[in-house]
């Protein structure tokens, strides 16, 4: 049984959908890097910086599941296809509403910086942030808009445009006024690339775009109710992505967190494919449970984990062996205190993908309360354990409580899938010696190829 896209559709929705996320990734890396080795004297400064990402990177994240999804479907319902202009204000005013609600919250967060978060230094950044807020309304209205149009070229230019402009403009302060790169004025860039990204964005949706508001009471409450328990999900996975983070800053510093950032960056590197796979087989696995049942998704979902963890072992043991090379290359010497973090979680990394294939899986064979429920536990979870480290072993407990929430949350996860879908765990772990099996017999056809041709 093999994955088949029949149509260059679905090729070019995929190229494009693969290369936005590598580009942001890799654009994200590259002003890591600079920041990290030639821009901040301290860690203590990154960790500022970092916390800021994090949590502003959290309400982006929030805030696509609760636009996308609901906007998408009801776009291609068959009731509103004279009644587009409703759901897109349903969706806008959800926008709005929503980013109203985060505006007030970071206005009046100065309590929030220094009890809980312990970095008084993120409130004028986020007094700054209260802008790229109000930006991101249009860019992930046009976004989501674009995206329900299939248009996922134009996307990746706006976030091309979001992200090369703000690396651009920070590799050119650097060069003619370092002194000029504080952490007020990233945020100042931010706020000029995430404009540009947005004029992008209008200008390639400005055809699927209605100027004129009309309210619809139901049509909103019914995208609110397919949405909520996807939007909850989505909350629930942002935060625990980011407790290790979060947790360091409010009981140790925001020094701490520099050093799990960095780790996290590269977990982030690592779960490329998981991300990527888990966006392109969302619709196949829709297709499959109408078709064929659960039998395919079982397949696809075995298969798909199976090909990525026989990635991720050998890098993962790469990356345990020589962790101070991926640290100096990343963010220099004065890091290195973060390599018995990246040891600790770096060995348990092929778990990951089992919870970024879960929640499509849930969510495609119409089990979405399931997804919600479970993420709401493992994220309890991560935040208890990470706690507790934190608490009475010092600034690696949270490495250790990432650890044992991953592999709580794992086995959470392998129970519902197997009562759920009849997914085996021997079943994907035998794809992971098949893949490497596929690769073995393609590397011999290839050297043989070449001894031929070479004889020739």
């Amino acid at each position: 049984m093999k994955l088949k896209f029949g149509s260059s559709f679905w090729i070019h929705s995929i190229f494009f959908t693969l290369l936005n996320r590598f580009s942001l990734i890799a654009f994200g890396v590259i002003s890591y890097i600079i920041l990290a080795k030639k821009v901040f004297p301290t860690v203590k400064e990154m960790g500022i910086w970092s916390l800021f990402l994090a949590i502003f990177a959290l309400i982006e994240t929030i805030k696509q599941g609760l636009l996308r999804n609901p906007m998408i479907k009801f776009l291609s319902e068959p009731e509103y296809v004279n009644n587009r202009n409703k759901i897109q204000s349903a969706s806008l005013i959800t926008n709005m509403l929503f980013s109203v609600i985060v505006i007030v919250l970071l206005f009046f967060g100065r309590n929030i910086c220094k009890n809980w978060l312990n970095t008084p230094e993120l409130f004028p950044l986020f007094q700054w942030g209260i802008l790229i807020i109000l930006i991101l309304i249009p860019f992930n209205h046009f976004e989501v808009l674009l995206q329900a149009h299939f248009k996922f070229k134009s996307i990746f230019y706006g976030y091309l445009f979001r992200q090369g402009i703000f690396l651009f403009l920070i590799i050119l302060i650097l060069i003619f006024h370092k002194t000029s790169l504080t952490l007020v004025n990233l945020v100042r860039l931010q706020i000029v690339s995430l404009l540009w990204g947005t004029l992008v964005l209008m200008y390639f949706a400005r055809k699927y775009f209605y100027p004129k508001i009309d309210t619809d009471k139901r049509t909103m409450l019914r995208m609110f109710h397919f949405g909520k328990y996807i939007f909850g999900t989505n909350v629930f996975s942002a935060f625990g992505r980011s407790a290790d983070q979060f947790i360091s800053a409010g009981l140790i510093s925001s020094d701490v967190v520099a050093y799990y950032n960095v780790v996290s960056r590269i977990n982030n590197m690592m779960d490329v494919p998981s991300i990527a796979i888990a966006d392109v087989l969302f619709p196949k696995n829709v297709e499959a449970m109408a078709t064929s049942g659960t039998d395919k998704v079982r397949y696809y979902f075995e298969r798909m984990v199976g090909t990525i963890v026989s990635i991720l072992v050998p890098i993962s043991i790469l990356i345990f062996s020589i962790p101070h090379l991926f640290i100096k290359i990343l963010a220099g010497s004065k890091y290195y205190a973060a390599v018995p973090i990246l040891q600790t979680v770096i060995l348990f990394s092929f778990l990951r993908p089992f919870s970024y294939q879960f929640g499509t899986t849930m969510d495609a064979i119409g089990k979405p309360r399931v997804n919600f429920w479970v993420n709401l536990l493992t994220m309890s979870l991560s935040y208890f354990f990470m706690y507790l480290g934190l608490r009475f072993l010092g600034w690696m407990g949270a490495a250790y409580g990432t650890v044992v929430s991953a592999i709580l949350s794992f086995l959470i996860m392998y129970v519902v899938l197997n009562r759920t879908i009849g997914v085996r765990l021997g079943e994907t772990f035998k794809y992971v010696w098949v893949s490497y099996r596929e690769i073995y017999d393609n590397i011999r056809k290839f050297i043989g190829r070449n001894d031929r041709s070479v004889r020739v």
